[in-house]
């Protein structure tokens, strides 16, 4: 991979397009961009009181950067994926370079979980995720949005909407929007994914996910969505 590719991939990424690999071509992938785009407030997760009970029980092992090949390879064992091997060629090597960023959840020796991320300067830019036991991708989330709070990042880019992230906060903002957000973002210097451990104590993710989104919760722009969300799991 040359310097020159590494240079137009972070300067596409700063534009706002992203890679989709042909599934009818292995070796083929095009440079995509979105009239909206989908985002993960990092300071409004929602996160469910089921689910809070099941982190805070530590029912799973979660590592970053780990086995970033293996949790490529699982996200793209679907039926019709645009993570072809071209793709996963890409993404492979860029994250030598510390461009691409993987969290992996365990059951023991089983990878069950986990997603995978381009990271410029602070902005994560999130490419796909994956799970083989119940809640796990969405715990990796929510240890992902801990760790991208705690290490200085400012924007959690989801790509495409999905009705399994819009239930845990996720939103679609104009592509116009997104350029403004991610503009000062990815120009970020102090950011580093991979500069402290991932927390261990599912139960300090959680309540530090809960003080921050109480704290979004608190701005005007926010506060009747936030009744919403109470509203939403009130009786979970």
């Amino acid at each position: 991979m040359t310097d020159g590719f590494v240079e137009q991939f972070i300067l596409n990424y700063h534009h706002g397009n992203f890679i989709m690999g042909d599934e009818n071509d292995p070796y083929s992938f095009t440079w995509v961009r979105s009239k909206e785009r989908f985002i993960i407030p990092l300071d409004n997760l929602r996160v469910s009181k089921r689910l809070t009970r099941k982190i805070r029980s530590n029912p799973f092992q979660l590592t970053t950067n780990k086995n970033v090949h293996l949790v490529i390879d699982q996200c793209s064992k679907r039926k019709s994926t645009w993570i072809n091997p071209a793709v996963k060629h890409i993404y492979i090597q860029l994250s030598k370079i510390d461009l691409v960023h993987s969290l992996e959840v365990w059951d023991g020796d089983d990878l069950v979980g986990g997603l995978y991320g381009v990271t410029i300067g602070g902005v994560f830019f999130g490419e796909s995720m994956f799970f083989v036991k119940s809640d796990a991708s969405k715990i990796a989330l929510v240890y992902l949005v801990d760790h991208l709070n705690r290490t200085g990042f400012e924007v959690l880019d989801a790509q495409m909407p999905s009705l399994h992230l819009a239930k845990m906060g996720g939103r679609e903002i104009s592509e116009s929007k997104f350029l403004s957000l991610i503009g000062k973002a990815c120009l970020k210097t102090n950011v580093q994914f991979s500069s402290i451990p991932l927390e261990v104590s599912g139960a300090s993710v959680v309540q530090r996910i809960n003080q921050k989104s109480k704290r979004g919760c608190s701005n005007a722009d926010t506060a009747g969505e936030c009744e919403i969300i109470q509203a939403e799991y009130k009786a979970d």
